[in-house]
């Protein structure tokens, strides 16, 4: 009763948040009109209470992915360690002219179902221009790396940087990370799991892992039930704790870094209910957290219905990111 009683008092306050309305919920998926799995209202109620309450700040200037701010030089091509004995690369992106002293950094993990898609472009490049040093990462993809392949290539990237942080002027105890779909499984993980035996053996052995801040948009977070069969070897009857290994959900704790979840309530790929309950569980969990939640918008947080615009356009999305990132990598 008493539960009750505190959602019923806390949803009124969630009304203010992104365009005054709770999310509405979507029903069917128009691509294979199969049902979307529903959120508890009770859940959205709370995970709302974990949105920002400061308000939205000025929105990034956006000009594309490929087209970057003057203010910001790149690189291609690096070698950053090898995974399955393949080499690995990476891009990177700094300001034309550096702050003084030591930067804050942020890796991007790209998307594309665990099997497409490259670490070209580096869509972290935009925070270069506001004084950060950017890496987008290359990790083995699905069918032919299967789990741990993945997490132990975004692990490796984070030592490499770590261990590299002098030659890029970068502080080694303030790097973030930001993924997207899958890619937002990955940087999950990466905030999540801390076992040893998923560090791999790609390079910079006993440089740390680990992460100061993650964000994540609209990746899937819970294999409680089995994850996606192109990931693994063994199917989730057969392995359940290979699955479970994979999941950030069931790794939840405390002492976790803070986390940034954003997701579009019209997703039709990963449901909106998934990042509800992980941000939920998180807040259950004393691990801190934000929750954004982009009205009318579909995976990768665009706009779905051509006649009613998002709640927050992608200027506005990373004006949030920036907030975020700043208070936890530039503190």
């Amino acid at each position: 009763m008493k539960r009750l009683l505190l959602l019923t008092l806390l949803l009124p306050l969630t009304l203010w948040s992104q365009s005054t309305i709770v999310p509405d919920p979507v029903k069917v998926s128009p691509q294979n009109g199969r049902p979307i799995p529903q959120a508890d209202p009770a859940d959205i109620a709370l995970a709302l209470t974990a949105e920002p309450t400061t308000p939205q700040p000025p929105a990034f200037v956006w000009r594309g992915w490929e087209k970057l701010p003057d203010d910001v030089q790149t690189q291609t091509g690096i070698v950053f360690g090898t995974g399955g004995g393949q080499p690995l690369h990476a891009e990177i992106a700094w300001p034309k002219n550096p702050p003084p002293g030591l930067m804050p950094a942020l890796i991007w993990v790209h998307g594309g179902a665990w099997q497409g898609d490259s670490q070209h472009p580096n869509k972290a490049a935009y925070f270069a221009s506001r004084g950060y040093f950017t890496a987008s990462i290359e990790y083995r993809l699905a069918p032919k790396a299967k789990w741990p392949a993945q997490i132990e290539d975004c692990k490796l990237g984070v030592r490499w940087l770590r261990a590299n942080a002098a030659k890029y002027h970068v502080d080694p105890d303030h790097i973030g990370c930001w993924g997207e779909s899958a890619g937002g499984h990955l940087v999950s993980c990466m905030g999540t799991l801390d076992d040893p035996a998923l560090e791999g053996t790609g390079g910079y052995p006993g440089v740390s892992s680990k992460v100061q801040a993650v964000c994540n948009w609209n990746g899937p977070v819970d294999f409680r039930k089995g994850g996606p069969g192109v990931l693994f070897t063994q199917s989730f009857k057969e392995n359940p704790a290979l699955h479970l290994s994979a999941s950030p959900y069931v790794h939840i704790k405390a002492t976790q870094p803070p986390f940034l979840v954003m997701h579009g309530d019209k997703d039709h790929t990963v449901p909106y209910k998934d990042s509800v309950e992980f941000v939920v569980a998180m807040l259950k969990a004393g691990a801190p957290v934000e929750f954004v939640t982009v009205l009318n918008a579909q995976h990768g947080l665009g706009q779905i219905d051509p006649k009613v615009p998002p709640s927050m356009g992608i200027g506005e999305v990373f004006a949030r990111m920036a907030e975020f990132f700043d208070k936890y990598l530039k503190k």
